[in-house]
C-alpha cells in the first residue's frame, strides 16, 4: 500500500494543580481535578503510516477532587486535519465508568487551518468520582476507494479538557455557520448563483424561516449536509436492462418487478447500495415554522447516485382527481369528499414501510408538528370536476405565477402526527419535499436547474437518471391525475409533472426538532452536520 504522513499529536490538559504522568501542555484553573495518564505519555505519533494503522490505545482517567459536581468538555485543540477521503481515518473515545462514552468510530473532523474541536459537551461527573477514558485512532483501509489522495496529508491536534458547556442546537449552529442572510423575489429563472455559507429568508404562516438555494461547485459546495441515522436493513434494488448488449437499464424494488416488466426485464440483477450499520446522508432544505430543520434524503453516501429509498407510484389507481393525494377520501364527488385522508396512497405506504424498517429508534429527534403540504387547493378560477381538467393551487404558483410558497391554508392539507398544528394523520414523522420547496431552491418548471437538490458532491445527478416525486399535486386531466415530480439526468432538476400511476424515485423529508444538539462538522460534504445521539431530546 501506499505510504501516509501523520503526526497526530495527543496530550491533555486540564483545570488541575495535580498531574501523574509525562502528559504535556497543561493548563490550570481553580478546579481540582486531576487527570493521570495510565498508559502511554498522552502523546501519539504516527509517520508513514498505511491503510490499516491503528494506534496504540491511549488511557487517562480524570478524577473530581472538588467539594461537588463538576462537568467538563473534551476537545481536540488546535486541531488541523488535511485528508482528503471520508471514512477511513477515524477515533473513538470511551469510557467504561460513566464518562462520556462512544460506541462506534467516527470520522475525524476535517480542518484546513488550527481549530478547536469539541468532541463531548458537558460531561457530569460527581464528587469523589472518577472516568476513565481510552482514546484510539485508525485508518481504514478500501479495496474499493483510490486512497492515494490522502498521501502526504496530517493530523495533528490535542487531547484538552475544558469547562463544560452546553452542546448548541443544530438550528444555532446552522446560523452561526451561514451569516450571510439574503431574500429572493425572482423565481422564473434557474437560480444557478453559488450561495455557500448563505441562507435565504422567507416566511411560513407569518413565521421566519431559513432555506438554502443555489448550485453547488467542485471548490464551494453549499453547506448543507447532514449526517444522521444508520441503515437497520440492507438497501437493495433490482436492475433490468433494455436488451443483452444494452447498458441502459431502469432499477425496480424487487425482482419480481423487474422480471414482470414490460420493458427493460432482461438479466435482472440485485445491486446493494448500502448496508444494515451504514450512516444515512442528508440535505438540509430549510427551517419549519416550529423550529425544525427540514432534510431530503440523500442515500448512503455525499457521492450516492441512487439518492431515493427505491420506487413507486404515487398512487397505483389514477382515474379520479382524489389520487393526487398523499391520502384520500371514499368518494371524489367535491373536493371536501376527496381529501378526507382515510386511505393511505401508495407512496405514503412505501415511505411508512422504509420508515419502520430503519427509522423508528431515531424517532424521539424527528418533529411530530412539522407540516408536509399535499396542497389540494385548486388554482385561481378553476372549477372542481371528476371529467374534465382543472389545475391545483401548486400548477398555478410553479407553472403560471411564479410564486412559491411555504403556507399550507386547508388543513386537511397539512400532513403531521400532531393534531395540534395540522390534520395529525401521519402515522410517522416524515414526508415528501414539495415542489414549492424545490423552487424556492432554485428549480423551475421546464428548465435545466442542477441546484444542490440535484447533485452529488461529484456534481452528478443525485438520482442518475431516475426522476423523483415531490409532494404536491399539479393537475386533473380529466382522465389521469398529476404530481409535480423533479427530473433526473436525462433534463437535470427540471420540475416537471407526471401521472400518479408511474413508477419514480421516492426521497422522503423528515425534520429534526430544534432539541437536536449540534456535535459536529460545519455541512460540508466531507464534513456533514452531525447532532448528539442519547442526548438533547
Amino acid at each position: 500500500s501506499s505510504l501516509l504522513v501523520i503526526v497526530l499529536s495527543v496530550s491533555v490538559a486540564y483545570f488541575t494543580t495535580k498531574i501523574l504522568g509525562t502528559g504535556k501542555d497543561i493548563s490550570v484553573t481553580s478546579a481540582d481535578l486531576k487527570v493521570i495518564f495510565t498508559s502511554g505519555s498522552g502523546t501519539i505519533n504516527g509517520t508513514n503510516i498505511e491503510p490499516g494503522w491503528s494506534s496504540t490505545e491511549n488511557t487517562f482517567t480524570v478524577k473530581n477532587e472538588s467539594n461537588g459536581t463538576y462537568k467538563y468538555n473534551i476537545i481536540i485543540k488546535d486541531l488541523v486535519n488535511t485528508f482528503v477521503t471520508t471514512g477511513f481515518l477515524q477515533y473513538k473515545l470511551t469510557s467504561t465508568d460513566g464518562g462520556y462514552n462512544m460506541t462506534d468510530f467516527v470520522d475525524v473532523p476535517k480542518s484546513k487551518t488550527s481549530k478547536d474541536t469539541i468532541l463531548a459537551y458537558n460531561i457530569s461527573i460527581d464528587k469523589d468520582a472518577t472516568h476513565t477514558y481510552t482514546v484510539e485512532f485508525k485508518y481504514l483501509e478500501s479495496t474499493d476507494v483510490d486512497q492515494s489522495a490522502d498521501m502526504g496529508k496530517t493530523l495533528t491536534g490535542k487531547i484538552f479538557i475544558t469547562k463544560g458547556t452546553e452542546s448548541p442546537t443544530l438550528a444555532n449552529q446552522l446560523l452561526e455557520d451561514n451569516p450571510t442572510i439574503s431574500t429572493r423575489n425572482d423565481f422564473a429563472t434557474p437560480f444557478t448563483t453559488n450561495t455557500a455559507n448563505t441562507l435565504y429568508k422567507a416566511t411560513e404562516n407569518g413565521t421566519d424561516v431559513y432555506y438554502f438555494a443555489g448550485q453547488d461547485t467542485e471548490s464551494t459546495p453549499i453547506n448543507n449536509w447532514v449526517k444522521f441515522g444508520k441503515y437497520q436493513t440492507d438497501s437493495i434494488f433490482y436492475r433490468g436492462f433494455k436488451s443483452e448488449d444494452s447498458d441502459s437499464y431502469k432499477e425496480y424494488s424487487t425482482m419480481d418487478e423487474c422480471t414482470s416488466a414490460t420493458r427493460y426485464n432482461v438479466n435482472c440483477t440485485m445491486h446493494k447500495y448500502a448496508s444494515a450499520g451504514d450512516p444515512i446522508y442528508w440535505r438540509i432544505i430549510r427551517t419549519n415554522s416550529d423550529g425544525s430543520i427540514r432534510l431530503l434524503y440523500h442515500g448512503a453516501s455525499t457521492t450516492s447516485t441512487t439518492a431515493y429509498i427505491g420506487f413507486s407510484a404515487f398512487n397505483s389507481s389514477y382515474n379520479s382527481p382524489k389520487y393526487v393525494g398523499y391520502m384520500y377520501g371514499n368518494s371524489d364527488t367535491t373536493p371536501e369528499e376527496a381529501r378526507t385522508n382515510t386511505n393511505d396512497s401508495t407512496i405514503k405506504a412505501y415511505i411508512d414501510n422504509w420508515y419502520a424498517n430503519n427509522m423508528t429508534s431515531y424517532t424521539k429527534y424527528l418533529s411530530t408538528t412539522a407540516v408536509y403540504c399535499n396542497d389540494r387547493e385548486l388554482a385561481s378560477g378553476a372549477s372542481y370536476s371528476i371529467t374534465e381538467r382543472f389545475d391545483f393551487k401548486a400548477h398555478d404558483r410553479l407553472y403560471t405565477n411564479k410564486t412559491p410558497t411555504y403556507d399550507c391554508t386547508n388543513n386537511n392539507d397539512k400532513f403531521t402526527v400532531d393534531a395540534s398544528t395540522g390534520n395529525g394523520k401521519l402515522t410517522h414523522p416524515i414526508g415528501l419535499m414539495t415542489a414549492d420547496e424545490i423552487a424556492y431552491a432554485g428549480g423551475v418548471y421546464n428548465e435545466n436547474a442542477p441546484m444542490w437538490y440535484y447533485t452529488n458532491r461529484s456534481l452528478e445527478s443525485s438520482t442518475g437518471s431516475t426522476w423523483w416525486w415531490s409532494l404536491s399535486p399539479s393537475y386533473w386531466g380529466g382522465i389521469s391525475s398529476y404530481v409535480w415530480s423533479v427530473d433526473g439526468s436525462n433534463d437535470p432538476g427540471d420540475l416537471l409533472n407526471d401521472g400518479v400511476s408511474d413508477s419514480g424515485g421516492v426521497r422522503p423529508a423528515i425534520s429534526l426538532k430544534t432539541c437536536a444538539l449540534y456535535t459536529s462538522g460545519n455541512g460540508a460534504p466531507e464534513t456533514p452536520y452531525e447532532i448528539v445521539e442519547n442526548g438533547g431530546c
